[in-house]
């Protein structure tokens, strides 16, 4: 159902909590080389997977005269608690910025205009008619506006973020400052790019020096009793548990997590995205002891999500193994790059991945309340690990 409607000299702006309130064409055919995490069938996918978990909201900013489509917008209401963090993490990146107490006593509804289940800038799209301070204008007012809804519905949300912005985006960066936004990074998102001469691994593999083209052999070697499946629905449906069993395995040793995935949610993102997503499927004699997911998006390889059997991940190479399956599979495709995401940064950078930063932007409900965490994310700094370089000297002269 809608659940709010009104109207700017500029924009009408319709909020609803369903996608299936919007046809699918009123929703792409003003975009239809949009962004892939904003297009109907991903949005339906997540929405039938986790609509027991997560509140959605879709918005769409349209003209007033003609109701043409000028933007679109998407946000996750997500509850944090912590169960959802790592204490130890937290104080680390953190320092004593935050108390304990305050920790323990966490419980958070957090407004996210992007995604929580993907690395980059998939909250909001907007029409080239629109100018980016019209965009940010008119999508914060929104935001604000969804806030005060919740409230009245007594749900009341503590702080709305927007993620995850690329460098190359710091057009935003005074346009939400001057709204009272305050800008932050977690941890880099690691980038693995894909040359243009490369047509298969062991392309790749005679870029590398010897020490680390013996390193990338070593876990080919280790993990080649796996038998590796790209799953199709009907498998996914199969082994649901244990591909939950596994994800958990993972998520219980995250630093934090905006939200955690379903086996459901991933049979529903098969079903619709269908070769867009990828599930790789590790196997030890007919046992799953791990997996990992990606979406091929606009020519670039996103991996998402990853589950492991700790007892044999270290003995296997079963981690790495998904890391080198996911570069041969771009290599393949004639892809621009592999976007590993955030964590295990030395492990992706000995592979040749190298760190992108990124910036979030948070606001607390409370105008007072804001000024004084601008401090505190001042504190939030990526995590430092050492970034290995294992081409050879040719490839940093470029």
């Amino acid at each position: 159902m809608i659940c709010h409607k009104s109207q700017t000299k500029d924009f009408i702006i319709e909020i609803t909590d369903q996608l299936s309130d919007i046809t699918r064409h009123q929703w792409c055919d003003a975009f239809p080389t949009g962004d892939m995490y904003l297009s109907y069938d991903y949005l339906e996918a997540l929405e039938k997977g986790l609509k027991n978990d997560i509140d959605f909201r879709y918005i769409q900013f349209k003209q007033p005269e003609t109701l043409e489509l000028l933007g679109r917008a998407y946000v996750q209401l997500l509850r944090f608690t912590p169960n959802e963090l790592n204490v130890d993490a937290l104080h680390n990146q953190f320092g004593n910025a935050i108390p304990d107490k305050f920790i323990k006593n966490l419980d958070a509804r957090v407004l996210l205009c992007g995604n929580a289940f993907a690395t980059g800038e998939h909250g909001f799209e907007f029409s080239s008619k629109i100018s980016d301070s019209q965009s940010i204008n008119i999508l914060t007012d929104t935001l604000k506006q969804i806030k005060k809804d919740e409230k009245k519905a007594h749900d009341e949300v503590s702080l709305i973020l927007l993620k995850d912005f690329w460098p190359e985006s710091d057009c935003f960066v005074n346009l939400l400052k001057d709204k009272q936004y305050s800008p932050f990074e977690i941890d880099v998102n690691m980038v693995f790019r894909i040359q243009p001469h490369w047509s298969e691994l062991g392309d790749y593999l005679n870029d590398l020096t010897t020490k680390f083209r013996t390193k990338v052999k070593s876990i080919l070697h280790r993990s080649e009793d796996l038998n590796m499946i790209d799953a199709d629905t009907e498998y996914i449906e199969s082994r649901i548990d244990r591909l939950e069993e596994l994800f958990y395995n993972v998520m219980e040793r995250a630093d934090y997590r905006f939200a955690a995935l379903n086996g459901g949610a991933l049979v529903e993102l098969k079903k619709s995205m269908n070769e867009q997503f990828k599930l790789f499927l590790y196997e030890l004699d007919g046992k799953i002891v791990g997996f990992g997911t990606a979406f091929v998006n606009d020519g670039h390889l996103d991996a998402n999500f990853v589950g492991l059997d700790y007892a044999v991940n270290r003995q296997l190479s079963v981690y790495q193994r998904i890391l080198v399956d996911f570069i041969r599979f771009g290599i393949e495709h004639n892809l621009y790059s592999v976007r590993y995401g955030r964590t295990a940064e030395e492990i992706k950078s000995t592979l040749g991945a190298e760190p992108v930063h990124m910036k979030l932007y948070g606001k607390h409900r409370n105008s007072i309340t804001n000024q004084l965490i601008k401090p505190i994310l001042n504190h939030v700094r990526a995590r430092e690990f050492k970034m290995r370089k294992p081409y050879k000297a040719a490839y940093y002269g470029k």
